[in-house]
């Protein structure tokens, strides 16, 4: 070693100082024997470490592009098969669009019996069947890139079937399956029909409806009453068990329905009321708390009331299909029709009547038809209608014009019935009465034979223990006061009807049997979808 001992020692010292400071590998050199401190690379050593680590980088960055474009291309079959399926849904709907247009046109082209049941839907020979579906035969359902099938099945009813409709595209298929009923809103396929009202609930008092009623209240606010009934009132029944039995006799027998499991007669009712509430007290209801084990339908089909129910007893006593809380349904589609309504070649409807009926405005045959009794005798007929009377037997046939007089119907002492037959309409240009039983001849006579009665004013009902049938349009108010059974329909702006309970029965079938020249009398079908799924 160079130099003294003791700087020999000073200098390793330090070196040795240093390498424990620095943590650094001291070395001697074998040729000069001096001391150095070095500083190892670790460089070279983690160079294969560092190689690896790129290797594994790599590799998670593959597995991960692997994992998104698998997701990418997943994502995409996912989503063309939910395009697919909601477009094959879409075609699905387009099939089931075309059947309920051709179920529609095949009642408004049948103006004289129309069904679903009697084999021909709208120009297809098919059908009917109410234990398994067949196919209505479309030739083309092709429909952007797929195409559909339409099936259908009866039910009991003429006016009520189920279709199911299935639409394909590709590999994918979606069907859907409703319940459908047809319903005619004209004014006559009701119990009651009331218009624009007047201050004071339009219908009130106590009295058993049996089937719908329809008010569209337009001369009311929302805080009106449309309705006032009290004692044991039914402002809406759905079947005839109130109905004596030899009145029933003389009507068609009411369609069924399933509820429940069980088979029931039904008059398909609801209750409509466009403007006004519904007053409901006492033992008052809407329809009646279902009864198992009979076979009546107790519920009325539905209610659409918009500004709801009150009174003591208000929705507690709404039986209905649907409940209490939907609002009117028909927005703007029905009218009330009057009198003094223009039509087409004439000043009004009046006009139009009398243009086409035969024409009464005679004082002496004014005089008769003013008092009508089963002892009356007379004949009057022309080329557009007729009428007669011959001991207690009315004959009616087209349409009668009184013009000028009023229509009234009495009885002779003790004896109050006068049996008519024929189809005809009579209007009266001064207010009608009629105070005793007016009825067909017969079982299952009416409405075979039918009457039709309409006056710009009163008619009014004033005869206690009656039985009425036919049809009835005031167009300004109609009182019936008294113990009246009454099979038809009642039309008017305005009812009376007392506290004595009459009772209004409507007959489903008058409304394919409207004697000519009743005001409102068009058709007016439309179709209801009682039950939606997927299937």
């Amino acid at each position: 070693m160079r130099g003294s001992g003791d700087g020999v020692m000073r200098r390793l010292l330090n070196f040795l100082l240093i390498k424990r400071t620095l943590n650094l590998p001291l070395t001697i050199s074998t040729v000069t024997g001096d001391l150095k401190l070095e500083r190892k690379s670790s460089i070279k050593n983690q160079r294969g470490s560092a190689l690896i680590f790129v290797y594994l980088l790599i590799l998670v960055l593959l597995i991960l592009g692997i994992a998104i474009v698998s997701a990418v291309i997943n994502e995409g079959r996912v989503a063309e098969r939910e395009r697919r399926t909601r477009q094959a849904f879409y075609i699905a709907e387009a099939g089931m669009e075309q059947a309920l247009y051709d179920l529609r046109q095949d009642f408004l082209n049948d103006s004289s019996s129309p069904s679903w049941s009697d084999g021909n839907i709208h120009g297809y020979s098919i059908g009917p069947n109410t234990s398994s579906y067949y196919s209505l035969p479309y030739t083309d359902t092709s429909l952007n890139g797929g195409n559909y099938s339409v099936q259908l099945k009866n039910s009991s009813s003429g006016s009520a079937v189920w279709v199911k409709s299935t639409g394909s595209i590709g590999d994918v298929s979606q069907t859907i399956q409703v319940y459908a009923i047809i319903s005619n809103l004209s004014i006559w396929n009701n119990a009651i029909f009331a218009g624009a009202g007047a201050a004071g609930a339009m219908v009130n008092g106590n009295v058993n409806i049996r089937g719908s009623v329809h008010i569209l209240g337009t001369g009311l606010s929302s805080t009106d009453l449309a309705i006032d009934l009290g004692g044991t009132a039914e402002l809406v029944g759905n079947n005839y068990n109130s109905l004596a039995a030899g009145l029933k006799a003389k009507v068609p027998t009411l369609p069924t329905t399933v509820v429940n499991g069980e088979t029931v007669s039904t008059l398909n009712a609801k209750l409509r009321v466009k403007h006004g509430i519904v007053g409901l007290s006492g033992s008052s209801t809407v329809g009646e708390p279902n009864v198992a084990g009979n076979s009546d339908k107790e519920f009325v089909d539905g209610s659409y009331v918009t500004d709801g129910f009150s009174g003591n007893q208000g929705t507690n006593s709404v039986y209905s299909d649907n409940g209490w809380s939907n609002g009117y349904d028909l927005g703007d589609a029905v009218t009330f029709p009057s009198l003094s309504d223009p039509y087409p070649g004439y000043a009004n409807y009046q006009a139009y009547l009398r243009a086409n009926a035969l024409v009464i405005n005679d004082a002496t045959q004014l005089a008769e038809l003013a008092n009508i009794t089963p002892s009356s005798s007379f004949s009057y007929s022309g080329a557009n209608g007729g009428i007669s009377a011959n001991g207690g037997a009315l004959t009616i046939s087209g349409i009668v014009y009184i013009e000028g007089g009023t229509l009234g119907m009495n009885k002779a002492g003790s004896d109050k019935t006068l049996t008519y037959s024929g189809e005809g309409s009579i209007l009266a240009t001064g207010n009608v009465s009629i105070n005793v039983n007016l009825v067909t001849n017969g079982n299952n006579s009416f409405p075979a034979n039918i009457m039709g009665v309409m006056t710009p004013g009163n008619i009014t009902f004033n005869e206690a223990n009656i039985d009425v049938m036919g049809l009835f349009y005031g167009e300004s108010q109609i009182i019936s006061q008294k113990q009246t059974d009454v099979l038809g329909t009642f039309i008017s702006n305005y009812f009376n009807m007392g506290t004595n309970v009459p009772s209004i029965f409507q007959v489903p079938d008058t409304v394919n049997n409207l004697p000519p020249g009743m005001i409102g009398g068009d058709p007016y079908w439309t179709t209801t979808i009682v039950s939606w799924e997927k299937l």
